[in-house]
């Protein structure tokens, strides 16, 4: 059993920490990061998953730094026309949020760059990760942790903003987390 595997969705996001053993490159989106984190749950029994990468800001709360997130949210699951509420999946167990009220990120099969038809209030942070990580490791009973570094306002530089961010000056902070966790501080 490991103590713990962190997961990512790019190298660029762990500059130096994708060389570790205990880290993993996922790809982007949704598929992705569930078919690695379950297989890597299954291959390596760990008592923790965490979750690191960038996301957009959505709320003027958190615009900028590191944030550890407690709620997640599928937030392009919409069946509103059949009944069900915004990001709820149909007829599934749960409710729509993993976690707890927080910061909630809103998880999501795109890259964002205009917020406007997002409900106010729903989300404070997007990726096209977390959520799904979150949703293998409830369903694995395996504790989850997520850290985001605010890379973009969600809003049309965003693909700039991201391009440009400074990932080192974000593992660094992570990094720190991490130490954090395993209690070496």
């Amino acid at each position: 059993m490991d103590w713990m595997i962190i997961l990512t969705a790019l190298k660029e996001e762990i500059p130096t920490l994708h060389m570790k053993e205990n880290v993993f490159v996922t790809g982007l989106g949704k598929v992705n990061a569930t078919m690695h984190a379950t297989r890597l749950i299954l291959e390596h029994n760990p008592a923790l998953v965490v979750n690191f990468g960038t996301a957009g800001a959505v709320s003027n709360e958190f615009t900028h730094g590191l944030v550890e997130c407690t709620g997640f949210v599928q937030r392009d699951m919409d069946c509103s026309p059949l009944g069900f509420a915004l990001f709820e999946t149909p007829y599934e167990e749960g409710g729509h949020m993993i976690g707890t009220p927080g910061i909630i990120c809103g998880t999501g099969d795109s890259f964002v760059i205009d917020i406007s038809g997002m409900p106010e209030a729903s989300m404070h942070i997007v990726d096209m990760e977390a959520y799904a990580i979150a949703k293998v490791c409830r369903e694995f009973r395996v504790p989850f942790r997520c850290f985001k570094y605010i890379s973009d306002g969600a809003d049309e530089n965003a693909g700039d903003d991201w391009s440009t961010f400074e990932h080192a000056k974000a593992e660094k902070l992570f990094v720190a987390q991490l130490e954090l966790l395993s209690g070496k501080n």
